[in-house]
């Protein structure tokens, strides 16, 4: 079956609506669905409104998310503070933390803000560009699922973790850098399952005995994700130690406990710990000079010798950004996602008007 194209704005106010007649007050709900449809006119498929029913709505109504948390601030400093989440959604209490970062940064330079008993919040991108209005590097960084393999170890130890960073830029696309600390994102096998494909290539995954996985269905229940840079004599150890610097920042700084011990606790699944922070350019440079000088070197980037085949020279975030362009009117969902909308809709008693 083809894709069915949906208009972003009925997107949005469709899924604002669901959130709400499972206890999301009004504003939270507006802004969750805003995020979740951001992710989508983006390209994110994996974490846009895909997850709306089978992971937000159900961990609301078996109760592993809160839909109206009581967000408390636990630490106070000039520049930094530590976010008490209340198990809510992630998508309300991210916002609510990156406000504060941005908030303290456009008083002293820069701002950061370490959550603990958070929820999973979507696109981490969506937060670190919240910046960009403000003219401000954005930070975010978020714990993921314990399916990292370890170096030297087998099964599931460390969490895919996540890291992005977004600068503004003048007459280019924002650079912004979004990435699974793993060779690929969790979330790229339900995309490959939905797509309907049979095999993955060799070095996505392994098995619980460390031999490459290449069935995705295998995945789910035995498979886990190599670090970022996939072997040891590849430079695993590089993704490993970047998983463990994330989870420093998210979760030990906010004086939680790592992913890796959150996980084998109960009922904790979805629970995630975040880090957000904000970067003040003026406050290093002339904001001019700033972007004159990244001007120049995204110059550079696009100017280089292309390889046989190749147009452009990407830089992160820019296919992103023309993606988001093609999509403003229109976003492409899969059937099996449009078929979860649909049974949503007629769970909770809301129109289906998509």
């Amino acid at each position: 079956m083809s894709k069915v194209t949906v208009d972003p704005g009925k997107l949005i106010r469709f899924s604002a609506k669901i959130l709400q007649q499972v206890g999301v007050p009004e504003e939270d709900a507006e802004r969750t669905a805003r995020m979740l449809v951001a992710a989508d006119l983006r390209g994110i498929d994996s974490h846009g409104v895909a997850h709306l029913g089978p992971l937000y709505i159900r961990c609301i109504q078996t109760g592993l998310i809160n839909p109206k948390p009581q967000i408390t601030m636990v630490g106070h400093a000039q520049a930094t503070a530590v976010m008490d989440g209340d198990r809510g959604l992630g998508f309300v209490v991210g916002y609510h933390a990156m406000t504060e970062a941005l908030k303290r940064a456009g008083q002293t330079g820069a701002g950061f803000v370490s959550v603990r008993n958070s929820t999973h919040c979507g696109a981490a991108s969506t937060y670190a560009m919240m910046a960009l209005p403000e003219n401000m590097i954005g930070i975010a960084l978020t714990t993921g699922g314990r399916a990292m393999v370890v170096p030297g170890s087998v099964g599931r130890g460390a969490g895919i973790n996540v890291i992005s960073v977004a600068v503004p830029t003048q007459g280019n696309a924002p650079f912004v850098l979004d990435m699974a600390t793993t060779v690929v994102a969790g979330s790229k096998f339900e995309i490959v399952l939905r797509n309907g494909q049979a095999t993955i290539p060799e070095g996505w995954a392994v098995d619980k005995t460390g031999k490459p996985l290449t069935d995705p269905k295998r995945y789910a229940k035995e498979g886990a994700l190599p670090p970022l840079g996939g072997l040891p004599q590849t430079g695993a150890f590089k993704g490993f130690g970047l998983s463990v610097m994330v989870d420093i920042l998210c979760s030990i700084l906010a004086g939680s406990v790592s992913i890796s011990e959150l996980l084998t606790q109960p009922n904790t699944a979805l629970r995630a710990n975040h880090f957000f922070g904000a970067l003040k350019i003026d406050g290093f440079m002339p904001a001019d000079d700033f972007a004159r000088a990244l001007a120049g070197m995204v110059k550079v980037y696009h100017d280089l010798p292309k390889a046989p085949g190749v147009e452009r020279i990407y830089l992160a975030g820019e296919v992103e950004h023309e993606i988001e362009k093609q999509r403003r009117h229109g976003i492409p969902l899969d059937p099996q996602v449009i078929t979860s909308l649909q049974e949503l809709a007629a769970d909770l008693g809301v129109e289906y008007d998509l």
